[in-house]
């Protein structure tokens, strides 16, 4: 009797991932005989060896599509549609996560949303906040008002912040985290509060030993990125 397996094969070959309704009855005998000998492997559903979900192949899947476009993604538009794939996607966006090459925000107003970014995007964003194409950043629900006047938020948040680390310079970036409020609004308030009525001052720190997230929130004066803040 001819065997079944080279014409199983051939379709793992073609489509790489099988579900139980895809192979026939006449085919079970040789998916056992594949998978015995390592050449499919199970995940769910039956996938040719090498093209299973993991962790490291989500994560891929997750930078590209960042990468793919210079603009904010909410959680829902990177997550896999197939459903073994799902338990991996957390864990490779957690580790890109720690290791700062995904930049999370969260989102104005809505605590349990995030939307996330590639830190090559964010730096670029940052470092071309007055051009034009900033503007046209698809943040989603991320709602900004450029016009209210943030001065009681941004002081709390800066004497909170300045009070629980002991030192009145403190990362830009930590105060955008405590105060709430956007990147540009809080850049707006600085450039009025700071820079022009002179109540306070930014300074340089050691850009080297910076974060990706603490050079993404520095403020550029005098053509000199500046990662900290201190109000009088």
């Amino acid at each position: 009797m001819k065997s079944a397996v080279p014409a199983l094969l051939k379709k793992f070959e073609t489509k790489h991932r099988l579900v139980p309704s895809d192979i026939g009855a006449t085919q079970k005998e040789a998916l056992a005989q594949l998978l015995q000998e390592g050449r499919v492997v199970q995940a769910g559903a039956y996938y040719l060896s090498g093209y299973e979900p993991t962790i490291e192949t989500e994560r891929r899947k997750i930078v590209e599509t960042l990468l793919s476009r210079p603009r904010l993604f909410k959680e829902g538009s990177l997550k896999p549609k197939i459903k073994e794939n799902q338990r991996y996607f957390r864990s490779a966006l957690s580790e890109l996560i720690d290791r700062r090459e995904v930049i999370q925000l969260a989102i104005v107003g809505d605590s349990k949303s995030a939307c996330f970014i590639h830190r090559e995007h964010l730096i670029k964003f940052v470092g071309d906040l007055k051009e034009p194409e900033f503007k046209h950043l698809e943040a989603g629900a991320v709602v900004s008002e450029p016009d209210k006047d943030r001065t009681a938020e941004v002081r709390q948040a800066y004497f909170r912040v300045a009070q629980e680390k002991e030192r009145s310079s403190i990362f830009i970036s930590d105060l955008l985290k405590a105060s709430g409020i956007s990147w540009d609004e809080l850049h707006a308030w600085i450039e009025r509060e700071v820079v022009e009525a002179g109540r306070g001052q930014l300074d340089e720190g050691d850009w080297g030993a910076a974060t990706d997230e603490q050079r993404a929130a520095a403020v550029e004066l005098s053509g000199r990125k500046r990662l900290y803040i201190t109000l009088s």
